[in-house]
């Protein structure tokens, strides 16, 4: 069962939803939580609860638009397919309004620091977020493809456009993906050598999706490491 949106956020050609969870407490800080291949999974709704706990109002972008996404049960070829025709040009476009929606004060609720928090697809949008609006305060990638083939609906591919990031930026990878290729990491590292604030880390013994619990990937003990460097970065950041 996928998360219910609770709020609606003003994007390109319509609205689109999101689970916004809110700290008890002082608001420290605002996490766009951009979703995995699997799109509004309890997964994500997990994290938001664990980042709220911390004071950090988290909101998971429904980049899918309310379109049902594949399930890690169905065949690879289904969730090629699901990348192929995946629109990156508006979900970066969503990202930004995103952004623009938490600035103003998320509906109303109040103000403080935005970062950008990407899983696997939904890294290479916190990765582009990063990239093309400087009003972001900070990117955290986990895991998120790098390059790939150009298509229509990609005319840019986010390793192209490392550069641009000026913003803090933590990239956290899997030692074993077949998605992402260690030249691809190298590159991202070395193309954020200029900016202070960066830091990638490759965890060994590692595959793609370490982070999540719902996966057979899942590697207890490198997520609470994972979990603690985010935390860390955005105590430091914000």
């Amino acid at each position: 069962m996928l998360l219910n949106p609770n709020v609606q956020i003003p994007a390109t050609d319509g609205a689109m939803g999101a689970y916004v969870a809110w700290p008890e407490g002082p608001l420290r800080g605002i996490v766009l939580i951009k979703v995995e291949l699997w799109g509004m999974t309890p997964h994500m709704g997990e994290v938001a609860h664990r980042l709220a706990a911390e004071g950090y109002a988290a909101v998971v972008c429904d980049l899918f638009r309310g379109d049902t996404p594949p399930v890690p049960t169905d065949p690879v070829e289904t969730w090629g397919e699901t990348f192929a025709a995946f629109d990156d040009v508006r979900a970066t476009r969503d990202c930004r309004h995103a952004l623009g929606w938490a600035l103003a004060g998320c509906g109303g609720r109040g103000t403080a620091p935005v970062f950008a928090w990407g899983f696997c697809m939904g890294g290479r949008f916190a990765h582009n977020l990063a990239a093309f609006d400087p009003r972001l305060t900070g990117a955290i990638n986990f895991y998120g493809r790098l390059s790939f083939p150009r298509l229509m609906n990609k005319p840019f591919l986010p390793i192209e456009v490392t550069r641009m990031i000026a913003c803090p930026y933590l990239g956290v990878f899997a030692e074993t993906d077949g998605l992402i290729p260690a030249t691809d990491v190298a590159r991202l590292d070395a193309d954020l050598a200029g900016n202070p604030s960066t830091a990638i880390v490759t965890y060994p013994g590692t595959e793609h999706a370490f982070f999540n619990d719902h996966r057979e990937s899942f590697h207890a003990e490198v997520a609470m490491d994972a979990w603690g460097r985010v935390l860390a970065f955005l105590d430091l950041h914000r």
